[in-house]
């Protein structure tokens, strides 16, 4: 018998009981007993089912990609709870192959699939149910339910586990740099004590030194601003300013004023907006410029990205005494900005290079250099190989 077949059979009051006998809690951002929340909304109320707004890493989509019908069935279980014929399933915007995959099922079960981020204005005294949980009903009420929170470490397939595991249970901390998780950014030391309840999305991720916090910080904030709707004033002229300044940093453009931007803008974004999305946007800013200042003095003050990974920081440059003029890295570059001819040693053009390291892999000569360092004395125009004398 499936989970929806079992809660019709049981009846509303049933439903409540079997839920708060097993002590199942809300997964995302909004924790707790779900059979208190299930209580404290009025009954009729529309289900609103989906990821939480600010998880714009959908680890948790692969629920809905393994077993859409058991998701499916927990939001219905959630209906019946409510009493309600209503139920929505919100999907990412970009998940569009996900939606359209998903649409004969949501059909059978009479659920409307709505894209993009739950609009908390329209839907005020809806009743939220993040999709974990909705899997989680599904089980319960096939009596298969394990209490536990599900987890995606470092790329690695999405697993349940025991709600008291620690971090560094489930993945090596050694070399980390910080660990990225449930929208916060965290040292190793206070990764070590960490249980995977703080992975809220699900997502764990630990970054290393090859890892540019900036560049990282930057990333989050532009997928940020692409799901947001814009409506709050805080979220969206925040999301501006706060990723405007990240940019900055990384295109070596930074100040050490935008370090207390950043701190006075995040805090006003934490408690000024209505969804996630911008309350947990300002969370990957605040904790770089917090508890990594030296990532952040490093850009500004040395003029140097530790990992090696902003190109305004990094040089490329052709050695005048390793160069053979053979041409290779002229026939691979996207931008043309090498200058050369046979046996004459080539000049890269820095202010039309992107760093995109083509001409490195097809030198054979070795000749072509990376570098986060200062630049040796090179030609100024075309020389013969080994023709070059430095003065």
């Amino acid at each position: 018998m499936n989970a929806l077949k079992c809660a019709k059979e049981l009846g509303r009051d049933a439903i409540f009981e079997k839920i708060k006998a097993a002590g199942l809690k809300m997964s995302g951002l909004r924790m707790g007993d779900l059979a208190e929340q299930l209580k404290a909304c009025s009954v009729g109320a529309a289900v609103d089912a989906g990821l939480d707004n600010a998880d714009t890493d959908g680890a948790l989509l692969a629920l809905l990609r393994e077993n859409p019908e058991r998701v499916l069935e927990g939001i219905k279980i959630a209906a019946l709870a409510l009493n309600t014929g209503e139920a929505n399933l919100y999907l990412p915007e970009k998940e569009s192959e996900l939606a359209a995959a998903l649409q004969p099922v949501a059909e059978k079960y009479d659920i409307k699939i709505c894209s993009g981020i739950v609009d908390v204005r329209k839907t005020e005294g809806d009743f939220y149910l993040h999709l974990a949980s909705a899997a989680d009903l599904a089980d319960l009420f096939t009596d298969s339910y394990e209490d536990g929170v599900y987890v995606a470490v470092n790329g690695q397939p999405l697993k349940k586990v025991a709600r008291d595991t620690k971090l560094g249970q489930l993945t090596s901390l050694d070399g980390a740099k910080a660990i990225w998780t449930g929208y916060h950014y965290y040292t190793p030391a206070e990764a070590e004590e960490l249980t995977v309840e703080a992975a809220s999305n699900a997502l764990v991720r630990v970054l290393t030194d090859k890892e540019c916090l900036v560049e990282e910080t930057k990333k989050q904030l532009t997928e940020y601003r692409r799901v947001s709707c814009g409506k709050c004033v805080f979220c969206r002229e925040g999301l501006i300013q706060l990723e405007h300044e990240q940019r900055e940093i990384t295109l070596a453009r930074g100040k050490m004023d935008f370090l207390d931007l950043t701190k006075e803008i995040g805090e006003a974004m934490r408690f000024s907006n209505l969804c996630s999305v911008g309350q947990r946007a300002a969370y990957a800013p605040l904790n770089a410029v917090e508890k990594f200042p030296e990532e952040y003095e490093s850009h500004i003050k040395k003029n140097q990205c530790p990992a090696g990974v902003c190109g305004a920081f990094v040089h490329i440059y052709i050695d005048p005494k390793l160069c053979t003029g053979c041409g290779e890295c002229l026939d691979v570059c996207p931008e043309d900005c090498i200058e050369g001819k046979p046996k004459y040693i080539h000049m890269i053009d820095e202010f039309d290079c992107t760093k995109c390291g083509k001409c490195i892999e097809v030198c054979e000569d070795e000749a072509i250099i990376q570098t986060a360092g200062k630049l040796p004395k090179l030609p100024n125009r075309l020389t013969k190989v080994g023709k070059f004398r430095k003065h």
